[in-house]
């Protein structure tokens, strides 16, 4: 192979690695030896980065970890320029599904203070995303909306349709949780050209998930299952396992809604397994508390509070973690 080969495929494999991971992971896992034989530090430094990418986007917090810390290795001993900033974002996005906040917080923040150098700007604005999905798990809606506003301003010059849609996404689901649903569903309506254009199927079943979850608390129950096995089935076909155990909670909760209860808690458990196995606590704590109250509406309640015992919990170590105070110091500071 020649540099010229190797650049090339380098920058197919970044073409690919949203909507076609696996081929994305074989170009860069071969391209970082051949880029090590060519003492390409920077070249070996992007494949590693989006080898890290691909396994993260397979639901393997393992296999990125390795990447990553291979990764750091190579940055010890070579100036790696913008993949120094790739390396602490990626490290925070799979710090947090793993639900270590802090380890993600801090990379983040890292990521806002890195010289020009050392980052590109859309890995700074990856950054605001991460914060703000940080604050949304602890349930800091409104300072979470106000970070990815910011991103979405920083974006705004970007040709990175995956970014934007992402951005547009995140803005969507806090302003669910801000109770404001037409304004949420019209941001998912104009994120879903930019995401097909993307061919982004990631962000396509999550945008139809969060329309799923917007018709079930209009109680529009029979278009919510609709969206949802979309979003579900979506899923399924590119394996996206935190965002299919998402969707299945949400599903489970229309299937409550509609008092179908056998459906829901298979739907749940189902959902319950997949978080589990990725670490994702967040997730598991909110499935938790779903498959308490569907236990309570058929009449068990042992199970409904062994479930609700294990919410709290899970809820206890997400928002009892060291770094709470430094949060709300980040929120003022912020502001």
């Amino acid at each position: 192979m020649t540099l010229v080969e190797l650049e090339r495929n380098l920058n197919r494999a970044q073409k690919l690695v949203h909507t076609q991971s696996g081929e994305a992971l074989n170009l860069a896992f071969g391209a970082r030896d051949y880029a090590r034989s060519f003492n390409q530090p920077k070249l070996e430094a992007k494949a590693l980065s989006i080898c890290a990418l691909a396994t993260f986007n397979f639901g393997n917090n393992e296999d990125a970890l390795a990447y990553l810390a291979e990764l750091d290795q190579l940055a010890q001993h070579h100036n790696i320029g913008e993949y120094e900033g790739k390396a602490y974002s990626l490290y925070a996005q799979a710090q947090y599904t793993l639900g270590a906040y802090h380890l993600s917080r801090d990379s983040w923040n890292r990521c806002l203070t890195l010289p020009d150098s050392a980052i590109d700007l859309e890995t700074r604005v990856q950054a605001h995303v991460g914060l703000g999905q940080l604050y949304y798990a602890h349930e800091h809606f409104q300072t979470a909306l106000a970070h990815h506003r910011k991103a979405e301003d920083l974006a705004a010059g970007s040709e990175d349709y995956h970014l934007q849609g992402a951005i547009l996404i995140n803005i969507a689901a806090d302003l669910i949780a801000c109770g404001q649903l037409d304004e949420a569903y019209a941001v998912l309506k104009g994120a879903l050209p930019l995401v097909r254009a993307d061919q982004s199927y990631r962000n396509e079943a999550e945008i139809y998930m969060h329309m799923g979850r917007i018709q079930l608390l209009r109680g529009e129950l029979d278009r919510a299952k609709m969206s949802l096995m979309v979003a579900l089935k979506i899923n399924r076909l590119h394996i996206h396992q935190w965002s299919e155990a998402n969707t299945l909670l949400t599903l489970g909760e229309c299937h409550i809604a509609k008092g179908d209860f056998s459906h829901a808690v298979a739907e749940l458990n189902s959902a319950l397994i997949t978080a589990t196995a990725l670490g994702a606590l967040h997730l598991q704590s909110s499935i938790h508390s779903i498959l308490a109250k569907a236990f309570t509406a058929i009449g068990e309640p042992a199970s409904a509070e062994q479930h609700q015992a294990s919410y709290l919990n899970l809820r206890q170590q997400i928002l009892a973690e060291r770094h709470e105070t430094q949060l709300e110091t980040m929120e003022l500071n912020l502001v």
